[in-house]
């Protein structure tokens, strides 16, 4: 964990991680969270999982753009939010292994229009390799 991590904003982060029914359901939980990054997990899972015992490429750009979009969140002032207009996911390598890591970092933030982008990882026998990258545009908006 980063000595920077922010408790607080973490919990907000998966507060609103909790309220998108998909996260919850895939597991994805908050790892780490400081201002403009973000470490997100989830378990490799039945519904992330494709071939078996392998994350689909779909759950790694899920993941990197929920990392993507929550770390330009977190860089935001209270009150903002993130929707995914796109985003493009580059795959590494194979994603064979029990976990997946994203760690998203905010890149841009405009008054409509922000980037993040994320790095995705997997885990095999505790060892975390790359298998992803990510680049995400999302329309920043107000929760009030």
């Amino acid at each position: 964990m980063s000595p920077s991590h922010d408790p607080a904003l973490a919990e907000m982060l998966s507060a609103m991680l909790s309220a998108m029914p998909f996260a919850p359901a895939l597991g994805v939980e908050v790892v780490s969270a400081a201002h403009g990054t973000v470490t997100l997990e989830a378990p490799l899972t039945p519904a992330f999982e494709a071939p078996p015992g392998q994350f689909a490429a779909s759950s790694v750009g899920a993941l990197g753009d929920m990392a993507a979009m929550m770390s330009v969140t977190s860089a935001l002032p209270a009150g903002n939010a993130m929707s995914t207009m796109d985003f493009t996911v580059k795959m590494l390598g194979t994603a064979r292994g029990t976990r997946l890591r994203a760690v998203g970092h905010s890149r841009q933030t405009g008054k409509t229009t922000c980037v993040g982008s994320a790095d995705i990882y997997i885990q095999v026998e505790g060892e975390w390799t790359p298998c992803g990258t990510l680049l995400a545009t999302g329309r920043r908006m107000s929760l009030g």
